[in-house]
């Protein structure tokens, strides 16, 4: 039985894995994020996570930036929503792979509010750890830049228990300065937030 919910849970990874490398690949062809190639130095189409990874790490420019943001914090909730039958990339992905495994939930509707499913969790993690991945810093990176969905952490700019929005994340040019961090919402318009 064990060896059985383990196949179950590595089947499901995979094609969630698989959706999540299509989503990506779709969103940066959508916002047309592009690298150099480091032997021919031509500028090509970011295809895959470690293509998007590149032209992050070459150039962590304001554009780039609201690119990538877009494509973890808005992308998979509010444009996919519109377009798949008002459903999440997350939700999409859940129902397809109980399709897939032909599974059901047995009482779903007992779960706590705000709890969420297994194969919700394990979309989450692998989505984190794509995310992680592509933004992770290294020697190898030339800029300062970041983006977080979190509130950063500096004094006088939110209220202590300030909540926002899903679709309002923050970007900066230089992480070692903590009055640089710049807001952005799902307007796309980039405001200096002091």
């Amino acid at each position: 039985m064990q060896r059985r919910v383990l196949q179950d849970e590595k089947a499901a990874g995979q094609i969630i894995a698989s959706e999540l490398h299509l989503f990506l690949h779709d969103a940066a062809n959508i916002t047309q994020m592009t690298y150099r190639c480091k032997l021919t130095q031509q500028t090509l189409a970011c295809i895959n996570s470690k293509d998007i990874r590149l032209a992050w790490m070459q150039d962590g420019g304001e554009n780039n930036l609201k690119r990538l943001a877009w494509m973890f914090y808005y992308y998979g909730t509010e444009v996919h929503r519109s377009g798949r039958s008002y459903l999440t990339h997350g939700e999409w992905v859940e129902h397809k792979v109980m399709t897939a495994l032909n599974i059901t939930y047995v009482h779903l509707s007992e779960l706590p509010i705000g709890q969420r499913t297994c194969l919700q969790q394990l979309y989450a993690k692998k989505f984190n750890d794509l995310r992680t991945n592509i933004m992770r810093r290294g020697s190898a990176i030339q800029h300062r830049s970041v983006i977080k969905k979190e509130q950063p952490r500096v004094l006088d700019l939110f209220h202590k228990n300030f909540k926002r929005a899903k679709t309002t994340f923050f970007l900066t040019m230089d992480v070692g300065n903590s009055t640089n961090w710049q807001k952005v919402s799902k307007s796309n318009e980039c405001q200096r937030d002091r």
